[in-house]
């Protein structure tokens, strides 16, 4: 798999992977709902950041399975996107 051990990869994947899972969960959760609703909704009851840093655990997942194909540049890049994710929580918390 170091052909495919890029950083790029690996940020690209830890941003997309707690996106693909908050839609995943909220379509099984209330299926009448649809993506915008349940943003408006979360944001205004004030715990979007919560199911955001909870999705983000996806991430975990995903940085043992390219540490376990030996693509250390592609789990350092999971890594840097759990952080961003971790920055924009915070900036959530805070305002």
């Amino acid at each position: 798999m170091k052909r495919k051990d890029r950083l790029f990869i690996g940020i690209l994947c830890g941003l997309i992977a707690p996106v693909v899972v908050f839609v995943v969960y909220f379509s099984i959760h209330d299926p009448r709902l649809n993506l915008i609703d349940v943003v408006r909704r979360l944001s205004s009851s004030g715990v979007i950041s919560y199911y955001l840093s909870l999705s983000a655990i996806a991430n975990l997942g995903l940085f043992f399975l390219f540490l376990k194909f030996n693509a250390e540049k592609s789990a350092r890049g999971v890594l840097g996107a759990t952080i961003i994710y971790a920055f924009i929580v915070l900036i959530l918390k805070l305002t």
